[in-house]
């Protein structure tokens, strides 16, 4: 009997303890900003375009953490790409309502 009634305690304790609220992935706060006069002094004669991966860490304030290249087409692009890419703020994650650090991948096309 006394089992039965330590289950039937600990069943309720662990109900009262749910999650609730919602989860989102991070969120920019304005459109990611890079344009033609940000790399035009980095760029070749002949500017064919390409992708590039930007992995960094969102934390629970919206801030952009250790920002890294993961791939590019271009290599004398990368430090304007990272110093845009840490320039910008995010809504930050959030796990049953609460703000979380999250990794976060951003590919960034040209054209």
């Amino acid at each position: 009997m006394r089992a039965l009634m330590c289950l039937i305690t600990m069943g309720s304790l662990m109900a009262q303890d749910l999650p609730s609220g919602e989860n989102r992935h991070p969120e920019p706060k304005k459109q990611f900003d890079l344009t033609y006069y940000d790399i035009r002094e980095k760029i070749q004669d002949e500017y064919k375009g390409g992708k590039v991966l930007v992995e960094f860490w969102v934390n629970e304030k919206g801030l952009v953490l250790d920002p890294i290249i993961r791939d590019t087409f271009d290599i004398s692009l990368n430090s304007v790409i990272i110093d845009k890419v840490r320039q910008t703020t995010y809504h930050p994650a959030l796990q049953n309502g609460i703000p979380v650090k999250v990794k976060y991948s951003l590919p960034i096309v040209f054209k």
